[in-house]
């Protein structure tokens, strides 16, 4: 059967038990039935706000269980990840949103300053969401919190395909960064040789310690809750 991450997580979610852990991030555990009903109250806002098969998220975070959580949500409303790395300066920043056609763009609170100076500039960009714990966002932003436990957390009964984007953007190349478009399936196929050769599955538990924003990270990082079915510190 051909899948995306999308009917994985579904069919995963499913059948794990609700009180399990599934994103631990310092003290912080979110457990599988959390991050399924934060996960699909995020992807049916974002459907809400305008957001149309295809368009891009761009993720613009440090490693947090949000990030996590929102490539959950686009891949379930089938939305495109569009990775920013959170070391480049406004205009770099700026030129990633830009170039990619961002409809959506989901930041932590500590880039709220860059957000304010390009805001005006990124007329592509219909939906802000700041991710900050204390239930703030800035005037023209929504908090991330308040959407995610805003809901009834339903599935959202999405028809998807395995043809379904990502979308990494590379530094590794000369000139500006470069966008490369890979359907799910190949990464899901990836994931399951991974698994196969270091033997992982219930019981075990994976670290993501490279950037999400980077391709080896993101990589990894998926293989984890949405591969494997097991927890990500």
């Amino acid at each position: 059967m051909a899948w995306n991450f999308g009917d994985i997580l579904d069919s995963i979610s499913a059948v794990l038990p609700q009180e399990a852990p599934a994103l631990i991030h310092g003290d912080r555990v979110i457990t599988w039935g959390e991050t399924t009903r934060r996960s699909n109250n995020l992807g049916r806002a974002l459907i809400a706000r305008g957001a149309r098969p295809g368009d891009k998220v761009a993720f613009y975070m440090r490693n947090r269980p949000e990030y996590v959580e929102t490539m959950a949500a686009c891949f379930k409303s089938r939305l495109v990840h569009v990775n920013i790395n959170y070391r480049y300066k406004a205009d770099e920043v700026f030129y990633i949103f830009n170039d990619s056609d961002a409809q959506t763009v989901v930041y932590g609170s500590e880039f709220r300053d860059i957000i304010v100076e390009l805001k005006d500039r990124l007329t592509k960009v219909a939906t802000f969401i700041e991710v900050n714990e204390d239930g703030s966002a800035a005037p023209f932003a929504e908090n991330y919190e308040k959407i995610v436990t805003g809901g009834d957390g339903a599935p959202l009964g999405i028809e998807r395909s395995p043809d379904d984007l990502l979308f990494i953007y590379t530094g590794g190349t000369t000139g500006m960064p470069k966008g490369v478009l890979l359907p799910q399936f190949a990464w899901i196929a990836a994931g399951q040789r991974y698994i196969e050769a270091f033997d992982v599955g219930p019981g075990d538990c994976h670290y993501s310690v490279c950037p999400l924003f980077h391709n080896s990270g993101l990589m990894l990082g998926l293989i984890g809750p949405y591969v494997a079915g097991i927890p990500t510190h």
